[in-house]
């Protein structure tokens, strides 16, 4: 479906996607105006629409881009061998999330919309990519070391709920992209970022000092 827009140069095919992520980051799904995106890259729209087909194609294309991209480069500080080494994705999440915030703060603004105030009509198809991202962290966790009787599945999904919690946090008070884009080194995110430690802390550690034997088995 892409295969023109793939044929481009890197340089110019980088200029699109970040001029399209910049867009959809600022003004959510709806409102980003095509005209916008073809104006500030000095391109037609019959030729935008040449490369992705319509604006939700153009959308999907870098929520696909987007969420390879953060695969690939977590599973790079993360992974051991063959395998994501859990305690790596425990102690180091946090961190992972801060750099790309400081490299490209549109990106991350790109995927808490994307993921958290989807649109209807591509809700489906946005929930199929996230859903494919986490298998494929699920089937490359490593597990060595988990009490007996935790769920992986589970711990994923806490892994998730989390992200996406904080993530939510994120969206509610930093809605404005010139805020979010000041405040990605700033103490303010920190906070968020401190909170979302923690959160891995709990769920690493557990909660009672001493579990009660209930507490081992589900």
């Amino acid at each position: 479906m892409y295969e023109t827009f793939e044929k481009l140069p890197e340089s110019k095919k980088k200029q699109i996607i970040q001029v399209c992520i910049e867009e959809f980051a600022k003004n959510g799904y709806a409102n980003t105006s095509t005209n916008t995106i073809v104006k500030r890259l000095g391109i037609s729209k019959g030729l935008l629409f040449l490369y992705f087909t319509s604006k939700k194609h153009l959308y999907l294309y870098l929520v696909e881009y987007l969420t390879d991209i953060i695969v690939d480069e977590f599973f790079q500080v993360s992974k051991t061998g063959s395998q994501l080494a859990s305690s790596v994705v425990f102690d180091n999440l946090g961190e992972f999330y801060k750099t790309l915030l400081q490299r490209n703060p549109y990106y991350i603004l790109f995927m808490l919309e994307a993921f958290m105030n989807t649109p209807m009509e591509i809700r489906a198809d946005v929930n199929e990519k996230h859903e494919g991202a986490h298998n494929h962290i699920m089937e490359h966790l490593d597990t060595t070391g988990f009490r007996k009787g935790v769920d992986p599945q589970a711990v994923v999904d806490l892994l998730h709920l989390s992200s996406f919690h904080i993530g939510q946090l994120l969206l509610k008070d930093f809605s404005n992209i010139e805020d979010f884009e000041k405040e990605a080194m700033g103490k303010n995110i920190q906070t968020y970022l401190d909170m979302f430690s923690k959160c891995m802390d709990i769920i690493k550690f557990g909660v009672y000092e001493d579990r009660p034997p209930e507490f081992l088995t589900f």
